[in-house]
Formats: C-alpha cells, sequence, structure tokens
C-alpha cells in the first residue's frame, strides 16, 4: 500500500461516490466550500501494489487567532472498504502523519460509519452488526475517542440520523411512510404544492430559517452561504419550494363540506352519518381558522429543502418551513416531493441529516425524530468523534477556549433573541 497525496479530483470523486461511506463533505467540492473557515485543504488517499485507489479522505486545515493554533479536520472520516483493518489501521496513521507535518496540533475525523446495528425505534438489534472493532484501531494508532454521547451535545456532526432505503420498488416505498396517502390527499385539498427552484428563490430558504434561529436563539445562514454551496456542487443541488393558497385551501374545504351534507342525506347508517358531522366540523373549524387572517388569494411560501445528490446516495442538507396551520405540512410535502422526484432520477438512500438519537418523548428534539421516523428509515448510529494530538499543551488550551466562546455565544444570542420576542 502506499499513501498518495493531491488525488486528482476526477479520480478522487469517481472513488468517494461510489463508496458505500460516502458523504458530500468526502469529496473534492468540500474543500472549496470551506474555504473561508479553513484556509487549506488536501485530497488524499491510499493506493494498492497494482496502483488502484482504495482509500480517500478529504483534509482540511484551520488557523485559529485565539489560542494561536492550527488543527486539522476530516469531517465523516475517510472512504474505504470498512472490513479492511489493515488499510484503516495504514490510512489512519498516515493521515496523523500528515496532519502533524503541516504543523496542526491535532487531528479530528468524526465518522460517518456506524457503530451498532439498530431497530428502526432505536433499540440495538440482537446479532446486529458491530464495527467497534474501528475505534479499537484508531486507539491503537493514538486517536482518542470522544465518547458515545447524546447527539446533539457539542459534537461538530451528528451521531445519529434516518436513512430511507429507496432500493426497491415504489410502491413498499410509500408503503413504509407513515400516513402518506392521508398527508398526501390532505396537503392537496389544501392546495399545498411543491415545485423545484432556482437560486433566485433561495431567498425562502433564509427567511424560513429566520423564524426557527429566532426560536432557537442560533445564527442563521445568509443567502450568499447557499449560493456558494450551490456553486460548488452544481449539478449535484437539488432546491425544493413549497407553497399554498389558503383561499383556494378554504374554497377546497367549503366545496368538500357541501360534497358530505350530500352524502349524508343518503345515509341510512348512524355511525357514518355521525364520522361525516364529525368531518365536517373539523373542516368548518379550520375555514374559520383561515379567516382569522390567512384568507389571501394568492401563493404563500411555507419553506424550502436544499438536497445534494452524488450518484445514488441523498443528503438533506437544510430544511426550513414556516409556522403555519396545522393540515397545512409543508414538511411532509417537501420529504415527500423530494423522495420520489430523486427517486426517479435513480437515488438508493435518503439520507434525513441529523437527529438527537434520543427516543424518549420527554426529549425537546422527539418530535423531530418522531417525525423523521415517520418516513420508514433505518436508525443509524455513527462513531463518533477522534482526536489525534500532537501538541497536547496548545490542544488543552484550544479547548478550554472553544468551550468559553461557544457557550458566551450562545448565552448571547438566546438574551438577546428572549428579549426580542418579549418586545
Amino acid at each position: 500500500m502506499r499513501f498518495v497525496k493531491n488525488v486528482d479530483k476526477n479520480r478522487f470523486d469517481a472513488f468517494a461516490i461510489a463508496s458505500p461511506t460516502n458523504h458530500y463533505s468526502k469529496t473534492s467540492a468540500f474543500i472549496d466550500f470551506k474555504k473561508l473557515e479553513f484556509y487549506d485543504g488536501d485530497l488524499l488517499g491510499v493506493e494498492d501494489d497494482n496502483g488502484n485507489l482504495i482509500a480517500t479522505a478529504v483534509m482540511l486545515h484551520k488557523k485559529c487567532k485565539i489560542p494561536h493554533i492550527q488543527f486539522s479536520y476530516i469531517q465523516y472520516g475517510f472512504n474505504l472498504d470498512i472490513e479492511n483493518k489493515e488499510l484503516i489501521s495504514f490510512f489512519s496513521k498516515e493521515l496523523s502523519n500528515y496532519a502533524r507535518e503541516k504543523g496542526s496540533a491535532f487531528l479530528r475525523m468524526d465518522f460517518n460509519i456506524t457503530r451498532l446495528e439498530h431497530e428502526k425505534n432505536g433499540k440495538i438489534k440482537e446479532g446486529g452488526y458491530n464495527h467497534e472493532y474501528i475505534t479499537d484501531i484508531l486507539k491503537q494508532n493514538g486517536f482518542t475517542h470522544l465518547g458515545y454521547n447524546y447527539g446533539y451535545s457539542g459534537n461538530w456532526m451528528s451521531r445519529y440520523t434516518y436513512r430511507l432505503d429507496l432500493d426497491k420498488p415504489w410502491n413498499e416505498v410509500k408503503k413504509g411512510i407513515k400516513r402518506y396517502n392521508i398527508y398526501l390527499n390532505k396537503n392537496n385539498q389544501r392546495a399545498v404544492r411543491v415545485h423545484e427552484a432556482g437560486k433566485e428563490e433561495l431567498s425562502v430558504l433564509v427567511n424560513s430559517q429566520k423564524e426557527l434561529s429566532e426560536k432557537l436563539g442560533f445564527k442563521p445562514k445568509d443567502q450568499d452561504y447557499f449560493k456558494k454551496l450551490w456553486d460548488c456542487y452544481g449539478d449535484a443541488v437539488h432546491y425544493y419550494v413549497v407553497t399554498t393558497n389558503y383561499h383556494e385551501a378554504k374554497m377546497n374545504l367549503q366545496k368538500e363540506i357541501q360534497s358530505q351534507k350530500e352524502h349524508i342525506a343518503v345515509l341510512k347508517d348512524q355511525n357514518r352519518i355521525d364520522l361525516a358531522n364529525k368531518t365536517i366540523a373539523a373542516m368548518e373549524k379550520e375555514i374559520a381558522e383561515i379567516d382569522t387572517g390567512y384568507d389571501i388569494d394568492k401563493e404563500q411560501v411555507l419553506g424550502a429543502k436544499f438536497i445534494i445528490m452524488q450518484g445514488a446516495n441523498v443528503w438533506n442538507v437544510n430544511m426550513y418551513t414556516v409556522k403555519t396551520l396545522l393540515n397545512f405540512r409543508g414538511a411532509f410535502a417537501l420529504h415527500a416531493y423530494a423522495i420520489e422526484h430523486l427517486y426517479q432520477a435513480g437515488a438508493k438512500t435518503y439520507d434525513f441529516e441529523g437527529i438527537s438519537g434520543s427516543m424518549d418523548p420527554s426529549d425537546e428534539f422527539y418530535g423531530q425524530t418522531d417525525f423523521k421516523k415517520s418516513f420508514g428509515g433505518d436508525y443509524l448510529e455513527f462513531l463518533g468523534e477522534f482526536d489525534a494530538v500532537f501538541n497536547e499543551k496548545k490542544y488543552e488550551q484550544w479547548k478550554k477556549t472553544t468551550w468559553f466562546i461557544s457557550h458566551a455565544r450562545r448565552r448571547l444570542r438566546y438574551m438577546f433573541f428572549h428579549k426580542k420576542n418579549k418586545a
């Protein structure tokens, strides 16, 4: 085996995109996208004795002013045959040595390689796969594992996700999505529509994000961020916008109420009559809600979704929807449309890109987890973060400073948005 620097972009990407463990951050475009934050990046690999590329990794390098330190980072780790233990050991050592040669105080990798196999409800599957031997190999090569902690507890990347298997007949995919036909029909009745959009509609994603950022107190991404992401990934980007016309929805509901009343007139079964009356009452209540200020006869945006598809794999990079009436299911509409559209384009996997990992209903992110679970995907747990430390003193300084700055920023943002919402 031979460690290779400066791998040709086309060769690098061809290997990475075909890899079962690929992610869009593990291809060459990621270096250009992250240049504002990381001053440099390298396409690294391993060749076998015949000159065939058998492993790849995108390594980024960052210089911090406070404290004065440089570190290297490989987002979601490397692409290779995860059953090849000799290759894992060789590549991890070479990557560590390379980061040290670049002058970094440490190298961080946070893998998207799965740890243990889980059931869809999050429970560990008895007799399922176990990839913890990779953790052991990395430890033997000088890496420190940062722990199997809660998914949203400071990790740079989420340690859990749901991933939908699309490599099966479309009818089977639809059957796995909870209430697919019910929600689809409700959205059709309420004029909820999704369309493929261009860069000129990126403001929809940015504006939809603001509502959530103010609620949770995080700094929203601006339009330039998404434009750059689009420019770097080009044809791999798929962008969708969801809209509705509340007035049209109101008219549709009124027609349905009239249809239900006509149906009741010929019914003899009291249970069916009662059910129809209950449906009418629910729709009348919904119309009353629309009349509280929503009844405008024009398209209103409900949100947007930014997706990257490389090869047969799909990643949900960002999705934001605005708060609206209950039966206007913008988030469901975006996922349902994207899944079918990209399935037809040849997608084999659809990654929801992150959940907290907790299946406790009291968890503050349980609603998000339960929603993503409803699409029938597999619950995946990744190995987590690993640091190879070359300068212990600088590393400890960096950890303390980073912790202080991040907590201070979160506190200030929370105070700002809390004060703004009170005003």
